[in-house]
């Protein structure tokens, strides 16, 4: 039986998480996991395939970096893992750990940045993983613009930093049989946190001109779901407004919606935008990450090159204005995913690299 040692900074329901999930289904029932939540929130367990053999580890008490890292190292002697895997800056002490323990097995996943680094990346943060992640077996980054940031902003090794771009259940995320809907629907699915920016999206919304034809579903929680709850009303546009809340299971609203759209100020390679390209659908959103080279060639000019309400708004009314558009990119989309980022294929190869 081999083990591994995975750290998040949180196992709640998000795209490292629901990726990671999928990739221990695909490991098999050979691999015992030990998994460490930071924050201690395991919701995304419940995205786990039955079998799956996983522990759910209490995370050090919080005491500061040098005493979290050493607290880190002697739970590797005490483990005795064969991997250790690390998520994202939030497990960035359990990295240290494993140099304190001269523990070597060590993958390192960066996906991505939250809303205090959307508009530049903390100095201290930058110094640390140039220092840090230079020990780690391999780093894994799932866009082109975290390679590039990996090796020329942290200084990385290239031989080490491996663009393994994320994946998507074409059997799952399937295009809706074809039915007119009256009204159009735009979509988005994500959590209302700040990153996601879903206040800018209603202030799109807001802006189109189209919008008598349309209405806009929201789906996902948070801590900022009350404020764009708000911000609905205070724009007027409640009425055509829905907000469904979290769900279990996604694919169904992706088969509700005309254009799916998002308004998220960092990206890298998001989950939901592969789900929706694989539901056939259109997509507005802004280039940030990896997004504009993830979508078909002809989705590309609805792909915004900033972040600002009435840029989104012009894409949003090109694509619901015209439906023969909206099949053909959809289409595409779909197409495209099945060509580059179909799941079995693209997790088999983190497994290469998780093993190798």
């Amino acid at each position: 039986m081999t083990r591994w040692l995975h750290v998040f900074s949180t196992f709640a329901i998000g795209g490292p998480q629901v990726r990671a999930a999928q990739i221990l289904e695909l490991a098999g029932s050979s691999v015992e996991h030990l998994l460490i939540a930071m924050d201690g929130r395991t919701e995304c367990l419940a995205r786990c395939a039955k079998g799956t053999r996983i522990t759910v580890v209490p995370a050090p008490p919080k005491a500061g970096f040098w005493a979290n890292a050493k607290a880190f190292a002697a739970l590797l002697r005490e483990t005795k893992p064969d991997l250790l895997l690390t998520y994202n800056w939030g497990a960035i002490e359990a990295v240290l750990g494993a140099r304190l323990a001269r523990f070597a097995n060590v993958v390192h996943h960066e996906d991505g940045f939250g809303p205090e680094e959307a508009s530049g990346l903390f100095p201290r943060r930058t110094w640390l993983r140039r220092i840090l992640l230079r020990r780690p077996r391999v780093i894994v980054v799932p866009s082109q613009n975290l390679e590039r940031i990996a090796t020329k902003v942290w200084w990385l090794p290239p031989g080490r930093v491996h663009y393994l771009p994320n994946g998507v259940d074409l059997e799952r995320f399937r295009p809706a049989p074809a039915k007119t809907r009256d009204p159009l629907v735009v979509g988005c699915v994500g959590a209302f946190r700040g990153e996601k920016n879903q206040a800018m999206l209603l202030r799109a919304f807001a802006m189109c001109q189209q919008r008598e034809r349309a209405r806009l579903v929201l789906v996902g929680d948070g801590p900022d779901l009350a404020a764009c709850q708000a911000l609905a009303n205070e724009l007027g546009i409640a009425a055509s407004c829905e907000f469904r809340g979290a769900t279990a299971d996604t694919a169904p609203h992706y088969q509700d919606f005309d254009v799916f759209a998002m308004s998220s100020r960092t990206e890298q390679m998001p989950l939901v935008l592969l789900e929706a390209m694989a539901s056939g659908l259109p997509v507005a959103a802004p280039a940030v990450g990896d997004i504009e080279q993830m979508v078909c060639d002809r989705n590309r000019p609805f792909i915004v090159p900033f972040v600002q309400a009435d840029a989104l708004a012009v894409s949003l009314d090109a694509l619901l204005a015209d439906a023969e558009l909206r099949l053909e990119i959809g289409a595409a989309n779909r197409a495209r995913c099945a060509e580059l980022f179909e799941r079995k294929t693209c997790y088999e190869r983190f497994l290469r690299q998780y093993t190798g």
